[in-house]
């Protein structure tokens, strides 16, 4: 997920030194996500999916160079407490490259999302609080990223089904940290 993460760095390594100001396309990112469990009546279920990372970034800095794949694994729990609209959905997330460029370094990261999740009443707007701890054995680091994600459907003005747009602003944690924020803008199609 490194990747997804350095859609635009800024003053990477916060000695005031080396500042990357860059902007521009990171790496690719698509994801198939399925639910082979799901029980109604506990409002419990489990997803599994894969993740793709392509390397796309039109900068170096913006993207890690390599093509890699992200087994996942979440569970899901629908209106914990019994607060209507909220789900909690704890993850693990293994990534790793299969294909790097050279003089870039190899990925291979174990990642855990505490996904906190509301969703309007008329289901048309969400908000995303995603805190995730990366353990990066290849770089040997370890540091935190602190996500919040604001999106909309597209629906109603496209005529479409499934289809959304966000904005996810996200912060780095931890002096391992390889970035001090970042800012993503998405569109989603769910089938």
């Amino acid at each position: 997920m490194r990747a997804r993460y350095q859609a635009l760095r800024l003053d990477a390594n916060d000695d005031g030194i080396d500042e990357i100001d860059e902007s521009g396309f990171g790496d690719f990112d698509f994801r198939f996500l399925t639910v082979p469990w799901f029980d109604m009546k506990k409002r419990i279920a489990v997803a599994i999916g894969l993740e793709t990372f392509l390397p796309s970034a039109t900068e170096d800095s913006l993207g890690s160079g390599a093509l890699s794949f992200g087994p996942q694994v979440f569970l899901g729990w629908f209106a914990p407490f019994g607060i209507k609209g909220t789900m909690f959905a704890p993850g693990y997330q293994h990534v790793f490259s299969v294909d790097t460029e050279e003089g870039r370094s190899d990925i291979h990261q174990s990642i855990i999302d505490l996904y906190v999740l509301w969703i309007s009443q008329n289901k048309q707007y969400w908000a995303l609080l995603d805190p995730q701890i990366v353990i990066d054995w290849e770089e040997e680091v370890e540091f935190m990223i602190l996500d919040l994600e604001m999106g909309t459907m597209l629906d109603k003005y496209f005529g479409t089904k499934g289809h959304s747009a966000y904005l996810r602003p996200s912060v780095g944690v931890g002096s391992d940290r390889p970035t001090d924020g970042a800012i993503e803008v998405g569109y989603k199609i769910i089938w």
